[in-house]
């Protein structure tokens, strides 16, 4: 017989035990156990209701955990606050049936008032079992030859186990599929880039704040929820591993080790450091990221964004429907009022002869242009799309762009 696990296993191993006992468990197995234990129709009947209250309990556990693990290892940092074994994470999600199916054992074991030798430790519930053991003998007569309660036990165990059966192969496949990235430092490292983008987006106020206010960013760059190293391990790592050239590496230790914070504190350091040879370029590689050539283009186009503009606009103003289009061809990370704030504060910055338009107007621009049903106006806003984006080719055909066209 397979021992169960005891202190020291792994929480894995005693999924996969669990999970060997579930997948061969038959009527046998339990018309065994009633005749060993010879429970009479009471106690049958409390023992599917117990069981019956760990399924209740179970359902709600599995879609939690199925939620959870849709989001699992798409994310280089888990939603803990610290480090942690992930296949105790795993095993927490589906505690109510771990803990349901230990019971269950314990309520087919026979009663021991054998001393133990000297230094043997208490067999666990799933050795002693009547109902997990391998050794049994077959009833000659079968189900049909037992009170109805019986085979209302049987179902409810079967629905239980069946159950219990998804939640664990879900986190096997979980687990695997994580220990699968883990051995690969490309993608472990694809996933903190993630991570640190959706952050940027989150953080984006902060960041932008920073870029005005240079006083406000040393004081954070200098401030102990940044710098202590006691406090931040996790930082701490991955500022040495920068400077050694070994991000991957880092990327690979850490992951599904640290919090989402660890990855705030990451993003503010790689943001402040990647833009540290031109501040204005924290907010930019925010919106649209770390590649300066296209923030280049787009903060030129926005330099001459009259250019792309009929000679005169109604009102005075920047038409919608051309900013929209012009938002399109910018592509930004980040929604349509952080790239609207960028725009406008550059275009007015630059001297640009129109007024500028809000969130409610662009907005109403992209409903309008994606809602149209008649044709001829149709052609009319794709013609004028075309010609935001032949007027911006032939721009920046003849600009080579350099940092001091920042």
């Amino acid at each position: 017989m397979r021992t169960s696990p005891k202190i020291g296993h792994s929480h894995t191993e005693q999924m996969n035990l669990i999970h060997e006992f579930v997948c061969r468990f038959d009527v046998q197995f339990l018309l065994y156990a009633i005749n060993g234990r010879r429970l009479d129709e009471e106690q049958i009947v409390s023992i599917t209701n117990d069981i019956s209250e760990y399924l209740v309990k179970l359902k709600r556990q599995k879609e939690h955990l199925f939620k959870f693990n849709k989001t699992f290892n798409k994310h280089w940092a888990t939603e803990d606050n610290g480090c942690f074994d992930s296949s105790i994470k795993q095993s927490r999600r589906i505690r109510s049936g771990l803990a349901g199916i230990k019971k269950v054992f314990m309520m087919f074991c026979k009663p021991s008032r054998k001393q133990l030798p000297v230094g043997m430790s208490t067999p666990q519930a799933y050795e002693r079992s009547l109902i997990s053991t391998p050794h049994y003998s077959a009833d000659l007569y079968g189900l049909e030859s037992y009170p109805p309660c019986v085979t209302e036990l049987f179902r409810v165990m079967l629905e239980f186990y069946d159950l219990l059966d998804d939640c664990i192969a879900e986190c096997k496949r979980a687990l695997a599929e994580e220990k699968e990235k883990k051995s690969d430092p490309d993608q472990t490292w694809e996933l903190l880039i993630a991570d640190c983008e959706q952050s940027k987006r989150q953080h984006f106020l902060i960041i932008e704040a920073m870029e005005q206010d240079p006083a406000l960013k040393k004081a954070l760059m200098e401030s102990k929820h940044i710098t202590s190293d006691d406090a931040n391990p996790v930082l701490k790592e991955y500022k040495r591993a920068k400077m050694e050239q070994r991000e991957k590496t880092f990327a690979q230790d850490w992951f599904h080790r640290a919090s989402p914070q660890d990855v705030d504190r990451i993003t503010l350091v790689k943001a402040f450091s990647e833009a540290d040879e031109d501040p204005n370029m924290m907010v930019a590689m925010t919106l649209f990221g770390k590649e300066k050539e296209r923030i280049l283009r787009i903060n030129y186009a926005i330099d001459h964004f009259d250019k792309l503009l009929p000679e005169k606009c109604k009102r005075g103003v920047i038409p919608a429907l051309h900013l929209y289009f012009f938002m399109e061809w910018c592509n930004p990370l980040v929604g349509v009022e952080s790239w609207l704030t960028y725009f406008n504060k550059r275009y007015k910055e630059c001297g640009g002869k129109w007024k500028t338009i809000g969130l409610s107007a662009i907005n109403g621009a992209k409903s309008k242009y994606n809602n149209e049903r008649v044709k001829a106006v149709i052609e009319k806003y794709e013609r004028t799309k075309e010609d935001i984006r032949e007027n911006l080719k032939e721009m920046l055909s003849n600009v080579t762009f350099q940092e001091k066209t920042a």
